[in-house]
């Protein structure tokens, strides 16, 4: 059997509840975070890492290697509501690096604990065969929101604007052509941004029943949804939002737009689900931000996700971005 990261993560998770662990804190379904309670607040885990040869775009800065490091922790914090408040970093380093690149790993990681007020509480240095990095991070938040609260009759909404990254790895990794305006475009693949304060809002609202960033991806992100919750989604492909820059890169490069948004991965932005009833405080709360918040559809009994198009409803691809996939 190939083994991807999906099918690891599986038979990991077995292996530990085999073992009767993993019970001491919430929720107890995979998530990309875990909380413990003190008091009326939780406190909130999550941990991520980097790998130069997979991770390190050409063209990116050792600087933006570092803010891209921790920056994915502030957002799995983000789509749980959880306000970063202090990071440890391990960092493992080749016997060729020179101390000023590693210097512009840690400013770009103290850029991001600046950006994002969070502290850094030290961490452990390493010898490797290539530069990795590895960010744990606690975060506090009084409803933390997990994968697992969908229920049929939600509504499927995301945040801002995507297909950036997908232009993005095009360009930089297959070599696609240049559109006039590329800034949103290198931003989002050397400088993403979390969406820390919708975060936090949406776990003031009680109708938001579940929440995931898009780092893998929208197609992914809505089977990790489908998965842990035993439900269908259906989304509508006129309400997928695709930046202008997606549409105009894909139409130079012969691609189509859609594709870039539904399986680019690394957009940070969060897609959620929330009980129709509580659909105006989600516009309300658009308004407030200055952020785009677009229903996708709805959720349905059943299993699997789909997407109406003017064929018909089909089946969406499972891409995005899944480590060891063949």
């Amino acid at each position: 059997m190939d083994l991807d990261e999906i099918e690891i993560i599986k038979e990991i998770w077995k292996l530990i509840r085999r073992n009767n662990l993993g019970y001491s804190v919430i929720p107890k379904t995979f998530d990309d975070a875990c909380a413990l309670q003190i008091g009326e607040r939780f406190l909130v885990f999550t941990n991520d890492g980097v790998a130069e040869t997979t991770d390190k775009l050409p063209g990116m800065s050792w600087k933006d290697y570092g803010w891209r490091a921790v920056l994915s922790c502030v957002s799995d914090l983000a789509a749980k509501g959880a306000k970063p408040i202090g990071a440890m970093i391990s960092l493992n380093l080749t016997r060729t690096v020179s101390a000023n690149e590693i210097k512009e790993i840690y400013q770009g990681i103290i850029d991001c604990a600046k950006t994002y007020s969070f502290d850094i509480w030290g961490g452990d240095l390493g010898e490797s065969k290539e530069i990795v990095i590895d960010c744990f991070m606690i975060g506090i938040s009084y409803r933390p929101i997990w994968r697992n609260g969908v229920r049929p009759g939600d509504l499927i909404v995301v945040s801002g604007e995507l297909g950036l990254t997908g232009a993005a790895f095009h360009l930089l990794l297959e070599k696609g052509k240049e559109i006039s305006n590329m800034r949103n475009i290198y931003k989002a693949a050397y400088r993403p941004e979390a969406r820390l304060e919708l975060g936090i809002r949406l776990s003031e609202i009680p109708g938001v029943t579940a929440a995931i960033d898009l780092s893998d991806g929208l197609s992914r992100s809505l089977y990790e949804l489908e998965r842990v919750n035993g439900v269908r989604l259906i989304i509508d492909a006129d309400k997928v939002p695709i930046a202008k820059e997606a549409i105009e890169y894909a139409e130079a490069n012969s691609l189509n737009p859609l594709e870039l948004a539904l399986h680019g991965g690394e957009e940070y932005e969060i897609l959620f689900t929330v009980n129709p009833s509580y659909e105006e405080q989600i516009v309300n709360l658009s308004r407030e931000l200055g952020l785009r918040l677009t229903v996708l559809g709805i959720v349905e009994r059943g299993k699997g996700v789909y997407i109406r198009t003017k064929r018909g409803l089909i089946p969406v691809k499972e891409r995005g971005w899944i480590h060891l996939r063949r």
